[in-house]
């Protein structure tokens, strides 16, 4: 309990501040001299304790971790032990804002038509728990031979109870393989099975943007593939990055090791195209361009089938209760 405590009452640079540092780092100004440009009412707690323990001849990267937020947190652990402070908090930065990015376009097409069907389900599952048996219940005041109505009442419950545990197990597999040993996995089974699926598209896009941003700021393609290896909690990225640099080393051209089952098949036609350009940063930016279309294309195509499969069944339920409901009419009229 202290320890949940803790985590919540810790205070955390902002983003904002983090980037500002970042750039006055990067014009060579001393990190003291940053922290007095950059100190206001709600960080002066924290700049004055990182300042501190950097008098007592604690380096800023052993200090730093703890006052990062989670969100870039992760890229800065993986990024500091072989990379100067600066680079590090530079490249978290552009890794986060990526990495947010993506996920923002990724939520913004799958989750409204994800959280309508799961209310959709929950809301018969309750309505077959508790609203179904009263009414079946009134049913039998009129007409006692309720053989009919227990088919339907049968029928009702499996159709329900398939659906909804369905999405349950659904929800169950994402989170089974959310662990980075699994989803790896996951991946190298999709990849040799189902090539250019969703998840191998998706992947190869932010493999590369990762690239880019690591190309960008002036890595070397080794260097690069060095960097986005060691981001652990990116472990498909990671594995993407291990096999690339693997290839490379064992003397296949960049192009040659993109033609791996790991990767879009569009990738490698890009890289092969880049090599007789002046501009393999542009040749790279187009492919993720490309990618980004694809990915969003398809996550329309899903909200729309989950949208017309969500909308079809509660059309068919509403026209299967109204029936149950009519029952006792036709009852009474039969009596």
């Amino acid at each position: 309990m202290g320890s949940l405590k803790k985590i919540l009452t810790e205070e955390k640079l902002s983003l904002e501040d983090l980037s500002y540092l970042t750039m006055l780092l990067q014009k060579g100004l001393p990190i003291n001299d940053c922290f007095d440009l950059l100190r206001n009412r709600k960080n002066k707690k924290i700049f004055d304790g990182i300042r501190e323990k950097l008098d007592q001849g604690i380096l800023i990267e052993s200090i730093i971790e703890e006052y990062l937020p989670s969100s870039i947190r992760a890229y800065a652990v993986s990024l500091l032990p072989s990379l100067s402070f600066v680079s590090s908090l530079s490249l978290a930065l552009d890794f986060h804002k990526q990495n947010e990015e993506g996920k923002r376009s990724l939520l913004s097409s799958i989750a409204y038509p994800l959280i309508i069907l799961f209310i959709a389900m929950t809301c018969l599952y309750l309505f077959d728990l508790y609203g179904m048996d009263p009414i079946f219940r009134l049913i039998a005041s009129f007409d006692p031979d309720l053989d009919l109505y227990k088919d339907f009442r049968i029928l009702f419950r499996i159709l329900v109870n398939v659906f909804y545990y369905g999405i349950l197990i659904i929800f169950a597999l994402v989170i089974f393989f959310s662990s980075s040993k699994r989803i790896v996995y996951l991946y190298l089974f999709l990849s040799r099975y189902f090539p250019n699926s969703f998840l191998n598209i998706y992947y190869s896009e932010e493999f590369m943007s990762l690239f880019l941003i690591c190309s960008d700021a002036g890595y070397s393609t080794k260097e690069a593939l060095n960097i986005l290896k060691k981001m652990k909690h990116k472990p498909i990225v990671s594995f993407l990055a291990f096999h690339m640099d693997e290839s490379l080393l064992q003397g296949e051209m960049l192009k040659e090791a993109a033609k791996q089952p790991y990767y879009d098949s569009s990738l490698s036609r890009f890289i092969k195209i880049a090599n007789y350009t002046n501009d393999f940063s542009l040749l790279i930016s187009s492919y993720i361009t490309l990618a980004r279309a694809k990915i969003a294309k398809r996550m329309k195509n899903y909200s729309l089938c989950i949208q017309l499969f969500t909308y079809v069944f509660i059309a068919f339920i509403i026209i299967f209760i109204y029936q149950i409901l009519f029952m006792p009419m036709q009852a009474i009229t039969a009596f």
